[in-house]
């Protein structure tokens, strides 16, 4: 009798090989790009490793130490790679979905302080270009996404406003982007020939966080930017137009990007 020939067990990469070119460009441009930033971060000896010895364990050390962002997508990207190597007979369950996630900390959340959005104008000015780029979303609520996309003949610098920037949802495509007055002379001197800028989204996320170090300013995620526009204009105007300028359907979904401080807190109970 002739014995069957061993299966030989894939491994992460084989696997993130084949699902990067069949599901990988099916996603949206954001979602691509986290999760290749994910896959760069799991270790080449556990990505050469066959799937069937990995441990849970194994997988629980990638992600040990890191915040929440960054640990969802390598359990969710791994999810999908166990999911095919498990449709293949290599391995009897999904190890991912033990994982355990770092509860997801206010930082990743909280805005830049003044004094920090105060550092970032004092770098632009000082010749450092990028850090108009942080301005812009600050002053403006602008995604990475939506910065990343945007075409130059969609800006109206008269009337100071980006029609069709939006991405996303339904609402924020729908909604002109407003353009503060200070920044609409930053915005022309940054501004591309046919885009705001120029650059993929592996490179623009290496350079924003150069710059906040240039600024000396607080490593937080581009989506501090979008969170700082509305805690800055909350006190200032009314919910109805603070949820046009975030472009946001209902203003509860406006209500998680305001993070008032004690300061503030204190001066709303004295005005009662």
């Amino acid at each position: 009798m002739i014995a069957a020939p061993s299966q030989k067990v894939s491994t992460i990469e084989k696997h993130y090989k084949a699902w990067s070119e069949a599901s990988l460009p099916k996603l949206s441009d954001s979602k691509q790009t986290a999760y290749r930033i994910a896959y760069d971060k799991i270790p080449k000896a556990l990505k050469c490793r066959p799937m069937n010895e990995i441990t849970i364990e194994n997988l629980q050390a990638i992600i040990d130490g890191m915040t929440y962002y960054p640990a969802r997508d390598i359990k969710t990207l791994l999810s999908h790679l166990y999911k095919r190597s498990c449709a293949q007979g290599e391995v009897p369950a999904n190890l991912s979905q033990y994982m355990e996630l770092p509860d997801l900390e206010e930082a990743d959340q909280i805005p830049f302080t003044m004094d920090e959005v105060n550092k970032l104008w004092e770098s632009y000015v000082g010749g450092d270009k990028f850090a108009g780029y942080i301005l812009l979303m600050i002053y403006s609520g602008m995604m990475p996404g939506e910065l990343l996309k945007c075409r130059r003949e969609w800006i109206d610098f008269e009337k100071q406003v980006i029609i069709g920037g939006g991405i996303k949802t339904k609402k924020r495509k729908a909604t002109p982007i407003v353009l503060a007055d200070c920044i609409v002379p930053v915005l022309a001197d940054i501004c591309g020939k046919e885009k705001i800028i120029h650059i993929n989204k592996d490179r623009f996320y290496e350079q924003y966080y150069a710059a906040l170090e240039r600024a000396g300013v607080r490593a937080l995620r581009p989506y501090s930017c979008r969170h700082t526009t509305a805690t800055a204009l909350a006190e200032k105007i009314p919910p109805a137009i603070l949820k046009e300028v975030m472009r946001h359907t209902k203003f509860s979904t406006t209500q998680r990007y305001i993070h008032p401080d004690f300061e503030q807190t204190l001066s709303a109970v004295n005005k009662m």
